[in-house]
Protein backbone atom coordinates (compact mmCIF):
# COMPACT_ATOMS: atom_id res chain seq x y z
CA UNK A 1 0.00 0.00 0.00
CA UNK A 2 1.36 3.54 -1.19
CA UNK A 3 0.12 7.05 0.03
CA UNK A 4 0.17 9.37 -2.46
CA UNK A 5 -1.15 12.03 -0.70
CA UNK A 6 -2.66 13.64 2.45
CA UNK A 7 -4.63 17.03 2.10
CA UNK A 8 -5.23 18.93 4.69
CA UNK A 9 -9.15 20.28 5.19
CA UNK A 10 -10.91 22.72 7.07
CA UNK A 11 -13.52 20.19 8.85
CA UNK A 12 -13.47 16.76 8.82
CA UNK A 13 -14.81 15.01 6.33
CA UNK A 14 -17.68 12.46 6.84
CA UNK A 15 -18.58 11.16 4.14
CA UNK A 16 -16.50 9.87 0.62
CA UNK A 17 -17.54 8.59 -2.51
CA UNK A 18 -15.19 6.83 -5.11
CA UNK A 19 -16.67 7.14 -9.15
CA UNK A 20 -15.37 5.68 -12.21
CA UNK A 21 -16.78 7.74 -14.77
CA UNK A 22 -17.54 6.37 -18.01
CA UNK A 23 -14.75 9.00 -19.58
CA UNK A 24 -12.25 6.83 -17.76
CA UNK A 25 -11.82 9.29 -15.20
CA UNK A 26 -11.89 8.76 -11.39
CA UNK A 27 -13.26 11.15 -9.04
CA UNK A 28 -13.28 11.17 -5.34
CA UNK A 29 -16.01 13.34 -3.23
CA UNK A 30 -16.31 14.70 -0.12
CA UNK A 31 -18.74 15.72 2.01
CA UNK A 32 -17.65 17.42 5.18
CA UNK A 33 -18.91 19.66 8.05
CA UNK A 34 -17.47 22.95 6.65
CA UNK A 35 -20.44 22.75 4.36
CA UNK A 36 -18.62 21.89 1.16
CA UNK A 37 -18.60 18.99 -1.26
CA UNK A 38 -15.52 18.51 -2.60
CA UNK A 39 -14.61 16.67 -5.77
CA UNK A 40 -10.61 15.07 -6.16
CA UNK A 41 -8.63 13.35 -8.31
CA UNK A 42 -6.75 10.03 -7.33
CA UNK A 43 -3.60 11.82 -6.14
CA UNK A 44 -5.27 14.58 -3.86
CA UNK A 45 -5.97 16.97 -6.53
CA UNK A 46 -9.10 19.51 -6.18
CA UNK A 47 -10.85 19.66 -8.69
CA UNK A 48 -13.82 21.11 -7.48
CA UNK A 49 -15.68 22.69 -4.52
CA UNK A 50 -19.73 24.10 -4.04
CA UNK A 51 -21.92 24.50 -1.15
CA UNK A 52 -23.52 21.50 0.43
CA UNK A 53 -25.47 20.93 3.14
CA UNK A 54 -24.22 19.47 6.37
CA UNK A 55 -27.72 17.95 6.97
CA UNK A 56 -26.52 15.29 4.09
CA UNK A 57 -25.13 12.07 5.84
CA UNK A 58 -23.85 10.16 2.99
CA UNK A 59 -23.08 10.28 -0.98
CA UNK A 60 -22.99 8.00 -4.10
CA UNK A 61 -22.60 9.09 -7.70
CA UNK A 62 -24.16 7.38 -10.03
CA UNK A 63 -26.05 7.32 -13.68
CA UNK A 64 -29.88 6.79 -12.26
CA UNK A 65 -31.57 7.25 -15.74
CA UNK A 66 -28.91 5.27 -17.97
CA UNK A 67 -28.51 8.69 -20.16
CA UNK A 68 -24.74 8.84 -19.76
CA UNK A 69 -25.24 11.89 -16.75
CA UNK A 70 -24.43 11.11 -13.19
CA UNK A 71 -26.61 12.15 -10.15
CA UNK A 72 -26.35 12.66 -6.54
CA UNK A 73 -27.55 10.63 -4.16
CA UNK A 74 -28.18 11.26 -0.49
CA UNK A 75 -29.61 10.60 2.69
CA UNK A 76 -31.17 13.38 3.76
CA UNK A 77 -33.14 12.61 7.65
CA UNK A 78 -35.49 10.19 7.08
CA UNK A 79 -35.55 10.78 3.13
CA UNK A 80 -33.39 9.74 0.52
CA UNK A 81 -32.73 12.59 -2.09
CA UNK A 82 -31.40 11.93 -6.16
CA UNK A 83 -30.40 15.51 -7.12
CA UNK A 84 -29.10 15.63 -11.04
CA UNK A 85 -26.23 17.79 -12.47
CA UNK A 86 -28.32 20.78 -12.73
CA UNK A 87 -29.63 20.09 -9.28
CA UNK A 88 -32.99 19.06 -10.27
CA UNK A 89 -34.84 16.41 -7.76
CA UNK A 90 -35.17 13.16 -9.37
CA UNK A 91 -36.00 11.25 -6.11
CA UNK A 92 -37.66 12.24 -3.08
CA UNK A 93 -38.35 8.96 -0.79
CA UNK A 94 -39.51 9.35 2.52
CA UNK A 95 -38.83 7.26 4.97
CA UNK A 96 -39.54 6.10 9.01
CA UNK A 97 -36.53 6.22 10.33
CA UNK A 98 -32.94 8.43 9.74
CA UNK A 99 -30.40 7.38 6.69
CA UNK A 100 -26.85 6.66 8.00
CA UNK A 101 -25.51 4.98 4.67
CA UNK A 102 -26.35 4.48 0.78
CA UNK A 103 -24.48 3.42 -2.47
CA UNK A 104 -25.49 3.01 -5.90
CA UNK A 105 -24.81 1.01 -8.83
CA UNK A 106 -26.55 -0.71 -12.19
CA UNK A 107 -27.08 -4.17 -9.90
CA UNK A 108 -28.92 -5.60 -13.22
CA UNK A 109 -27.26 -4.57 -15.97
CA UNK A 110 -29.88 -2.61 -17.57
CA UNK A 111 -27.27 0.32 -17.66
CA UNK A 112 -29.54 2.79 -15.09
CA UNK A 113 -28.04 2.49 -11.11
CA UNK A 114 -30.34 0.78 -8.25
CA UNK A 115 -30.11 2.36 -4.87
CA UNK A 116 -29.31 0.88 -1.71
CA UNK A 117 -29.45 3.02 1.75
CA UNK A 118 -29.31 1.36 5.17
CA UNK A 119 -31.88 3.56 8.25
CA UNK A 120 -30.79 4.19 11.59
CA UNK A 121 -33.81 1.32 12.67
CA UNK A 122 -31.43 -1.28 11.09
CA UNK A 123 -33.29 -1.93 8.31
CA UNK A 124 -31.84 -1.83 4.51
CA UNK A 125 -33.91 -0.91 1.60
CA UNK A 126 -32.64 -1.47 -2.42
CA UNK A 127 -34.71 0.31 -5.06
CA UNK A 128 -34.59 0.13 -8.81
CA UNK A 129 -34.12 2.81 -11.30
CA UNK A 130 -37.61 3.70 -11.38
CA UNK A 131 -38.04 3.81 -7.41
CA UNK A 132 -39.98 0.75 -6.91
CA UNK A 133 -38.53 -1.55 -4.00
CA UNK A 134 -37.03 -4.73 -4.82
CA UNK A 135 -36.62 -5.64 -1.10
CA UNK A 136 -36.63 -4.54 2.15
CA UNK A 137 -34.85 -6.29 4.91
CA UNK A 138 -34.28 -6.05 9.17
CA UNK A 139 -30.86 -6.94 10.28
CA UNK A 140 -30.02 -7.54 14.09
CA UNK A 141 -27.29 -5.22 14.83
CA UNK A 142 -27.30 -0.97 13.46
CA UNK A 143 -25.23 -0.98 10.94
CA UNK A 144 -22.38 0.73 9.70
CA UNK A 145 -22.30 1.01 6.24
CA UNK A 146 -23.71 -0.71 3.04
CA UNK A 147 -22.23 -1.41 -0.12
CA UNK A 148 -23.25 -2.49 -3.77
CA UNK A 149 -20.27 -5.24 -4.82
CA UNK A 150 -20.07 -8.28 -7.31
CA UNK A 151 -18.81 -10.33 -4.67
CA UNK A 152 -19.31 -13.78 -6.64
CA UNK A 153 -17.62 -12.65 -9.96
CA UNK A 154 -21.37 -13.70 -12.11
CA UNK A 155 -22.02 -9.84 -12.96
CA UNK A 156 -24.65 -10.01 -10.29
CA UNK A 157 -24.10 -7.34 -7.75
CA UNK A 158 -24.50 -8.53 -4.29
CA UNK A 159 -25.71 -6.64 -1.11
CA UNK A 160 -22.77 -6.03 1.90
CA UNK A 161 -23.87 -4.63 5.21
CA UNK A 162 -21.57 -4.12 7.77
CA UNK A 163 -22.79 -4.32 11.60
CA UNK A 164 -21.70 -2.10 13.90
CA UNK A 165 -20.70 -5.30 15.99
CA UNK A 166 -18.37 -6.53 13.75
CA UNK A 167 -20.67 -8.79 11.55
CA UNK A 168 -20.12 -8.81 7.40
CA UNK A 169 -23.68 -9.77 5.96
CA UNK A 170 -23.53 -10.74 1.62
CA UNK A 171 -26.90 -10.45 0.41
CA UNK A 172 -28.54 -11.34 -3.16
CA UNK A 173 -29.81 -8.52 -4.71
CA UNK A 174 -33.26 -9.92 -3.75
CA UNK A 175 -32.32 -9.55 -0.16
CA UNK A 176 -31.37 -13.23 0.65
CA UNK A 177 -28.90 -13.96 2.96
CA UNK A 178 -26.07 -15.41 1.15
CA UNK A 179 -22.89 -15.02 3.57
CA UNK A 180 -21.50 -13.71 7.49
CA UNK A 181 -18.56 -13.42 8.58
CA UNK A 182 -18.05 -12.58 11.91
CA UNK A 183 -14.74 -10.33 12.12
CA UNK A 184 -14.68 -10.09 16.12
CA UNK A 185 -13.54 -6.01 15.39
CA UNK A 186 -16.39 -2.78 15.91
CA UNK A 187 -16.56 -1.25 12.97
CA UNK A 188 -17.12 2.60 12.24
CA UNK A 189 -16.15 2.67 8.91
CA UNK A 190 -16.37 0.21 6.20
CA UNK A 191 -15.01 -0.70 2.00
CA UNK A 192 -15.18 -3.51 -0.50
CA UNK A 193 -11.46 -3.59 -2.45
CA UNK A 194 -11.78 -5.58 -5.62
CA UNK A 195 -8.25 -7.01 -7.24
CA UNK A 196 -9.58 -9.52 -10.73
CA UNK A 197 -11.83 -12.19 -8.72
CA UNK A 198 -10.11 -11.38 -5.36
CA UNK A 199 -12.43 -9.31 -2.97
CA UNK A 200 -11.24 -7.73 0.52
CA UNK A 201 -12.83 -6.28 3.02
CA UNK A 202 -11.67 -2.99 4.89
CA UNK A 203 -12.66 -1.76 8.20
CA UNK A 204 -11.83 1.50 11.02
CA UNK A 205 -12.91 1.96 14.38
CA UNK A 206 -11.52 4.15 17.13
CA UNK A 207 -8.11 3.06 16.78
CA UNK A 208 -5.76 4.66 14.29
CA UNK A 209 -5.56 2.24 11.80
CA UNK A 210 -7.01 0.32 9.49
CA UNK A 211 -7.90 -3.40 9.15
CA UNK A 212 -8.05 -6.05 5.65
CA UNK A 213 -9.92 -8.84 5.70
CA UNK A 214 -10.24 -11.63 2.67
CA UNK A 215 -13.69 -13.03 1.95
CA UNK A 216 -12.79 -15.65 4.42
CA UNK A 217 -12.57 -13.52 7.43
CA UNK A 218 -9.07 -13.78 7.90
CA UNK A 219 -7.17 -10.16 8.49
CA UNK A 220 -4.23 -10.03 6.00
CA UNK A 221 -2.96 -6.58 6.94
CA UNK A 222 -2.87 -3.29 8.85
CA UNK A 223 -3.05 0.13 7.76
CA UNK A 224 -1.48 2.70 9.97
CA UNK A 225 -3.16 6.42 9.95
CA UNK A 226 -2.32 9.95 11.32
CA UNK A 227 -5.63 9.37 13.27
CA UNK A 228 -8.45 7.37 13.69
CA UNK A 229 -11.04 7.05 10.59
CA UNK A 230 -13.93 9.06 9.72
CA UNK A 231 -14.86 7.97 6.44
CA UNK A 232 -13.21 5.81 3.46
CA UNK A 233 -14.14 5.21 0.21
CA UNK A 234 -12.35 2.55 -2.61
CA UNK A 235 -12.57 2.05 -6.10
CA UNK A 236 -10.66 0.88 -9.23
CA UNK A 237 -9.57 2.39 -12.47
CA UNK A 238 -10.51 -0.55 -14.32
CA UNK A 239 -12.28 -3.84 -13.89
CA UNK A 240 -8.85 -6.04 -14.58
CA UNK A 241 -6.60 -4.19 -12.52
CA UNK A 242 -4.26 -5.40 -9.72
CA UNK A 243 -4.24 -2.04 -8.46
CA UNK A 244 -7.19 0.21 -6.16
CA UNK A 245 -7.83 3.22 -4.60
CA UNK A 246 -8.01 3.91 -1.29
CA UNK A 247 -9.27 7.33 0.77
CA UNK A 248 -9.28 8.23 3.95
CA UNK A 249 -10.62 10.92 6.37
CA UNK A 250 -9.19 11.45 9.34
CA UNK A 251 -10.48 12.95 12.38
CA UNK A 252 -7.15 15.24 12.77
CA UNK A 253 -8.86 16.96 9.28
CA UNK A 254 -7.11 15.39 6.73
CA UNK A 255 -7.89 12.99 3.99
CA UNK A 256 -5.26 10.61 3.06
CA UNK A 257 -5.38 8.95 -0.49
CA UNK A 258 -3.93 5.80 -1.69
CA UNK A 259 -2.85 3.16 -4.21
CA UNK A 260 -3.42 -0.53 -2.84
CA UNK A 261 -1.61 -3.28 -5.02
CA UNK A 262 -2.84 -7.31 -4.51
CA UNK A 263 -2.89 -10.24 -6.85
CA UNK A 264 -5.19 -10.57 -8.52
CA UNK A 265 -5.53 -14.48 -8.18
CA UNK A 266 -7.98 -16.09 -6.04
CA UNK A 267 -6.58 -18.15 -3.09
CA UNK A 268 -7.97 -21.75 -2.14
CA UNK A 269 -9.46 -20.97 0.89
CA UNK A 270 -11.40 -17.83 -0.72
CA UNK A 271 -12.41 -19.50 -3.81
CA UNK A 272 -13.53 -22.69 -1.48
CA UNK A 273 -15.90 -19.29 0.01
CA UNK A 274 -17.15 -17.90 -3.35
CA UNK A 275 -18.07 -21.20 -4.44
CA UNK A 276 -19.79 -21.57 -1.05
CA UNK A 277 -21.65 -18.13 -1.67
CA UNK A 278 -22.26 -19.10 -5.14
CA UNK A 279 -24.06 -22.49 -4.25
CA UNK A 280 -26.43 -20.72 -1.67
CA UNK A 281 -27.84 -18.00 -4.08
CA UNK A 282 -28.47 -21.19 -6.54
CA UNK A 283 -30.32 -22.84 -4.37
CA UNK A 284 -32.43 -20.20 -2.61
CA UNK A 285 -33.14 -18.92 -6.54
CA UNK A 286 -34.24 -22.79 -6.55
CA UNK A 287 -36.30 -22.99 -3.54
CA UNK A 288 -40.24 -22.57 -3.61
CA UNK A 289 -41.69 -19.46 -2.36
CA UNK A 290 -44.67 -21.30 -1.64
CA UNK A 291 -45.01 -24.30 0.59
CA UNK A 292 -46.02 -27.36 -2.11
CA UNK A 293 -47.81 -28.78 0.90
CA UNK A 294 -49.57 -26.78 2.71
CA UNK A 295 -49.41 -23.67 0.30
CA UNK A 296 -48.47 -21.10 2.57
CA UNK A 297 -45.70 -18.27 1.67
CA UNK A 298 -42.34 -19.11 2.86
CA UNK A 299 -38.39 -17.88 2.49
CA UNK A 300 -36.60 -19.56 0.31
CA UNK A 301 -33.52 -19.21 3.10
CA UNK A 302 -35.48 -21.82 5.10
CA UNK A 303 -35.38 -25.57 4.75
CA UNK A 304 -38.67 -25.85 5.67
CA UNK A 305 -42.31 -24.00 5.68
CA UNK A 306 -42.65 -22.31 8.86
CA UNK A 307 -46.27 -23.64 8.86
CA UNK A 308 -46.39 -27.21 8.32
CA UNK A 309 -42.68 -28.13 8.43
CA UNK A 310 -42.72 -29.83 4.97
CA UNK A 311 -39.20 -29.35 3.32
CA UNK A 312 -39.19 -26.71 0.70
CA UNK A 313 -38.25 -28.67 -2.59
CA UNK A 314 -35.91 -27.24 -5.42
CA UNK A 315 -38.24 -26.22 -8.88
CA UNK A 316 -37.01 -28.07 -12.08
CA UNK A 317 -38.85 -26.02 -13.86
CA UNK A 318 -38.97 -22.94 -15.32
CA UNK A 319 -35.04 -22.26 -13.52
CA UNK A 320 -34.34 -18.24 -13.43
CA UNK A 321 -32.10 -18.33 -16.84
CA UNK A 322 -35.07 -20.11 -18.41
CA UNK A 323 -37.53 -17.87 -17.33
CA UNK A 324 -35.63 -14.64 -18.32
CA UNK A 325 -35.14 -16.03 -21.82
CA UNK A 326 -38.54 -16.75 -22.08
CA UNK A 327 -39.29 -13.29 -20.80
CA UNK A 328 -37.09 -11.23 -22.95
CA UNK A 329 -38.55 -13.27 -26.19
CA UNK A 330 -41.31 -12.76 -25.06
CA UNK A 331 -41.40 -9.15 -24.98
CA UNK A 332 -39.53 -8.08 -27.44
CA UNK A 333 -41.74 -9.46 -29.62
CA UNK A 334 -43.33 -6.59 -29.31
CA UNK A 335 -41.11 -3.97 -29.01
CA UNK A 336 -37.99 -4.20 -31.58
CA UNK A 337 -35.91 -1.20 -30.30
CA UNK A 338 -36.17 -0.63 -26.12
CA UNK A 339 -34.35 0.71 -23.99
CA UNK A 340 -32.58 -1.58 -20.79
CA UNK A 341 -34.08 0.26 -18.35
CA UNK A 342 -37.43 -0.37 -19.52
CA UNK A 343 -37.60 -3.78 -20.38
CA UNK A 344 -36.06 -4.43 -16.82
CA UNK A 345 -38.90 -2.70 -15.58
CA UNK A 346 -41.51 -5.21 -17.46
CA UNK A 347 -38.54 -8.21 -17.20
CA UNK A 348 -40.24 -7.16 -13.16
CA UNK A 349 -43.56 -7.26 -13.60
CA UNK A 350 -43.58 -11.13 -15.31
CA UNK A 351 -41.07 -12.52 -12.86
CA UNK A 352 -42.72 -15.37 -10.94
CA UNK A 353 -40.18 -14.18 -7.64
CA UNK A 354 -37.54 -11.80 -6.80
CA UNK A 355 -34.51 -12.48 -8.79
CA UNK A 356 -31.13 -10.97 -9.34
CA UNK A 357 -30.24 -11.05 -13.09
CA UNK A 358 -27.70 -8.91 -15.62
CA UNK A 359 -29.92 -8.36 -18.00
CA UNK A 360 -27.38 -6.86 -20.77
CA UNK A 361 -25.16 -10.47 -20.12
CA UNK A 362 -28.50 -12.38 -20.46
CA UNK A 363 -29.32 -10.99 -23.79
CA UNK A 364 -26.15 -11.55 -25.23
CA UNK A 365 -25.95 -15.05 -24.22
CA UNK A 366 -29.41 -15.10 -25.82
CA UNK A 367 -28.02 -13.77 -28.92
CA UNK A 368 -25.06 -16.07 -29.41
CA UNK A 369 -27.22 -19.19 -28.32
CA UNK A 370 -29.22 -17.65 -31.73
CA UNK A 371 -32.51 -17.50 -29.55
CA UNK A 372 -32.82 -14.07 -30.74
CA UNK A 373 -30.84 -11.81 -33.43
CA UNK A 374 -30.29 -8.34 -32.23
CA UNK A 375 -27.50 -5.74 -31.12
CA UNK A 376 -26.84 -2.97 -28.57
CA UNK A 377 -27.61 0.56 -29.70
CA UNK A 378 -26.14 2.10 -26.46
CA UNK A 379 -28.70 2.04 -23.76
CA UNK A 380 -31.13 0.19 -26.39
CA UNK A 381 -31.48 -3.21 -27.70
CA UNK A 382 -32.58 -3.74 -30.94
CA UNK A 383 -34.08 -6.73 -32.29
CA UNK A 384 -33.88 -8.03 -35.26
CA UNK A 385 -35.79 -11.04 -37.59
CA UNK A 386 -34.70 -14.28 -36.53
CA UNK A 387 -33.14 -16.35 -38.49
CA UNK A 388 -34.63 -19.54 -37.78
CA UNK A 389 -38.41 -19.37 -37.95
CA UNK A 390 -40.45 -19.84 -34.35
CA UNK A 391 -40.41 -23.07 -33.08
CA UNK A 392 -44.18 -23.05 -31.77
CA UNK A 393 -47.05 -23.80 -34.07
CA UNK A 394 -49.32 -21.23 -34.45
CA UNK A 395 -53.11 -22.31 -32.74
CA UNK A 396 -55.93 -22.40 -34.57
CA UNK A 397 -58.46 -19.92 -34.08
CA UNK A 398 -60.62 -22.66 -32.44
CA UNK A 399 -58.15 -24.03 -30.42
CA UNK A 400 -57.38 -19.84 -28.65
CA UNK A 401 -61.68 -19.32 -28.67
CA UNK A 402 -62.13 -22.42 -26.37
CA UNK A 403 -58.98 -21.54 -24.19
CA UNK A 404 -60.73 -18.20 -23.36
CA UNK A 405 -63.64 -19.58 -22.48
CA UNK A 406 -62.52 -21.96 -20.24
CA UNK A 407 -60.41 -19.54 -18.87
CA UNK A 408 -63.48 -17.39 -18.50
CA UNK A 409 -65.67 -19.92 -16.78
CA UNK A 410 -63.06 -20.85 -14.48
CA UNK A 411 -62.45 -16.93 -13.10
CA UNK A 412 -66.29 -17.26 -12.40
CA UNK A 413 -65.51 -19.41 -9.65
CA UNK A 414 -61.76 -17.91 -8.60
CA UNK A 415 -59.02 -15.62 -9.60
CA UNK A 416 -56.79 -17.96 -11.18
CA UNK A 417 -56.53 -21.19 -13.25
CA UNK A 418 -53.94 -23.50 -14.18
CA UNK A 419 -51.65 -23.03 -17.33
CA UNK A 420 -51.13 -26.78 -17.83
CA UNK A 421 -55.10 -27.49 -17.92
CA UNK A 422 -55.91 -25.11 -20.14
CA UNK A 423 -53.31 -26.84 -22.46
CA UNK A 424 -54.62 -30.41 -21.67
CA UNK A 425 -57.99 -29.43 -21.71
CA UNK A 426 -57.71 -27.15 -25.09
CA UNK A 427 -54.93 -28.13 -26.89
CA UNK A 428 -53.39 -24.48 -26.64
CA UNK A 429 -49.25 -24.79 -26.16
CA UNK A 430 -48.41 -23.39 -22.69
CA UNK A 431 -45.49 -21.53 -24.57
CA UNK A 432 -47.89 -19.46 -26.51
CA UNK A 433 -49.89 -19.06 -23.34
CA UNK A 434 -47.18 -18.16 -21.24
CA UNK A 435 -46.36 -15.51 -23.72
CA UNK A 436 -49.22 -13.97 -24.05
CA UNK A 437 -49.84 -13.68 -20.66
CA UNK A 438 -46.12 -11.98 -19.81
CA UNK A 439 -46.84 -9.57 -23.13
CA UNK A 440 -50.38 -8.39 -21.18
CA UNK A 441 -48.44 -8.12 -17.86
CA UNK A 442 -45.26 -6.29 -19.63
CA UNK A 443 -47.62 -3.58 -21.26
CA UNK A 444 -49.66 -2.85 -18.48
CA UNK A 445 -52.53 -4.20 -20.26
CA UNK A 446 -53.68 -6.53 -17.13
CA UNK A 447 -53.04 -6.61 -13.39
CA UNK A 448 -51.71 -9.92 -12.21
CA UNK A 449 -48.70 -12.60 -10.59
CA UNK A 450 -47.62 -15.30 -12.93
CA UNK A 451 -46.56 -17.71 -10.43
CA UNK A 452 -44.77 -20.49 -11.99
CA UNK A 453 -48.32 -22.68 -13.26
CA UNK A 454 -50.39 -20.50 -11.99
CA UNK A 455 -51.84 -17.13 -13.44
CA UNK A 456 -53.70 -14.61 -11.12
CA UNK A 457 -56.13 -11.95 -11.97
CA UNK A 458 -55.68 -9.47 -9.20
CA UNK A 459 -58.81 -7.91 -8.43
CA UNK A 460 -62.10 -9.98 -8.83
CA UNK A 461 -63.83 -6.59 -10.50
CA UNK A 462 -61.48 -7.57 -13.24
CA UNK A 463 -61.49 -10.92 -14.67
CA UNK A 464 -64.12 -9.83 -17.51
CA UNK A 465 -61.55 -6.82 -18.56
CA UNK A 466 -58.52 -9.53 -18.87
CA UNK A 467 -60.96 -12.05 -20.74
CA UNK A 468 -61.54 -9.66 -23.25
CA UNK A 469 -57.58 -8.42 -23.16
CA UNK A 470 -56.74 -11.96 -23.30
CA UNK A 471 -59.16 -13.04 -25.95
CA UNK A 472 -57.85 -9.46 -28.08
CA UNK A 473 -53.98 -10.49 -27.55
CA UNK A 474 -54.43 -14.37 -28.80
CA UNK A 475 -56.83 -13.53 -31.80
CA UNK A 476 -59.38 -15.91 -30.89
Amino acid sequence: MREVARVPISANAYSLYVRQGKDARTQVFSLDYSERLRVYDTQGSLGSSRSWSSRVRCIAVADIESEGEYALIGGVGKRVLVVDQRGRTMWKIELESSVIACDARDVDGDDAAEVVAALQNKRVILWNHDETALFSRTVEQPIADVWLEDITNDSELEVVIAEKKGTVLILSAAGYELKRLVLGQTITVFGVLAFGKRRLFVTGNHSSELRVWDIHGNEVTKVALSAAPKALATGMPDDVSDVAYLVVSTRDKKISFWEVQDTINVKKAEKAVMQEIESTKTTLYRRAIKCGNCGAPASPEAIECHSCGAKLEALDEYAIEEYLQESIESITSKHNRIKLKELDRILRKTLPRPAAYNLRRSIQTMIKKGVVDGHFDGNVFVRTVKKKPSRLARPSKEVKGAAVEMIGDLLKEKNSFEIQLIEEETGLSRQVLRRTLMILLGEDLVEGTLYEDTFTVIGKKKVKEFVKRLEKELGA
